[in-house]
């Protein structure tokens, strides 16, 4: 059957050409298919010609940095809808062994024409790393000043939610002092790219900015928010916040989606600094680094406007 070409519906096995930037191409494998999510293999074939079948790139998956414990791991992630249009087939190549079975809890949402573009990140990093890690860097500035031009800020590139709640499920509450509870979760932080520690600050940031409600305030115990009563703190709210969070997954949301379930008479400052302990854990040097939403008391304007 020529490129291009497919008269039936996607089958487990089928091969796609993906455009990359520069006028390349990289490739995707079907490895599973339930219902409408396709689990696919993002493979390690980048070149300016469109892949073929036989081009021996297109059968071997992309090894890529695990973040969770930074192993080094083939590259298989979870995408809904309908393929786009832009994807070229190129043929149908049974599992193999190592395909067979394979489990991924990554999801990419919907297919895009560029589901392989981890290929082209990782082709960037390995011919111009210090030309990449100025164009991510001047991404990022990008972002940050369109954030602070919306009058609703929006956060920068954000930590994958199972792995941020992994970390905090690290904090050790049989210990006595906020350091020594902290430390597994700072350890484990240490041992990510300097970029996964900056999205962890940017999960963090944006969780403590959506709990930044004048009903939240109003629920924290004795420093709770009033306007008839002057003893409310911004920066206790900002620590009960933070014991929101560190209590968990499941309570976070509770207490997101319910002011009136919000920690009381509780904080745990030492929250804020597990990502700059981790940084500096791993390069020996001070965090530098601002978030596009930022977590200080007031900060979610939309949060502190009266209901009508």
């Amino acid at each position: 059957m020529p490129i291009g070409t497919k008269k039936k519906g996607p089958e487990v096995g089928d091969l796609f050409a993906a455009p990359l930037p520069e006028d390349k191409y990289g490739a995707i494998k079907i490895i599973e298919i339930i219902d409408n999510s396709y689990l696919i293999e993002i493979t390690s074939y980048i070149d300016e010609q469109i892949p073929t079948i036989n081009s021996e790139k297109v059968h071997q998956a992309l090894i890529t940095e695990s973040i969770i414990d930074g192993s080094e791991k083939p590259l298989y992630e979870w995408v809904d809808g309908r393929i786009p249009k832009e994807l070229i087939f190129i043929g149908n190549a049974p599992l193999t062994k190592e395909e067979q079975g394979i489990e991924s809890n990554i999801y990419a949402g919907n297919w895009s024409k560029g589901c392989a573009i981890a290929v082209y990140y990782k082709w960037r990093r390995q011919t111009d790393p210090e030309g990449f890690a100025l164009e991510i860097q001047k991404e990022e500035e990008e972002e940050e000043a369109l954030a602070l031009k919306n009058s609703i800020p929006k956060p920068k590139k954000m930590l994958e939610e199972k792995v941020f709640w992994e970390i905090v499920s690290l904090l050790d509450w049989s210990k006595q002092s906020e350091e020594e509870i902290i430390e597994p979760a700072v350890n484990k932080l240490a041992t990510f790219t300097v970029w996964k520690i900056r999205q962890f600050e940017e999960t963090l940031s944006y969780k403590l900015f959506l709990l930044d409600t004048l009903e939240h305030a109003k629920e924290i115990g004795e420093y709770s928010f009033s306007e008839k009563d002057q003893n409310f703190s911004p920066d206790l709210f900002l620590y009960a916040r933070c014991a929101a969070i560190a209590a968990g997954k499941q309570t976070f949301e509770n207490i997101l989606n319910d002011p009136k379930q919000m920690v009381k008479d509780t904080e745990f400052e030492s929250l804020l600094s597990i990502a700059s302990k981790a940084y500096y854990l791993k390069k020996g040097k001070e965090f530098d680094y601002i978030s596009g939403c930022d977590y200080e008391t007031f900060s979610n304007k939309k949060g502190w406007s009266p209901k009508n």
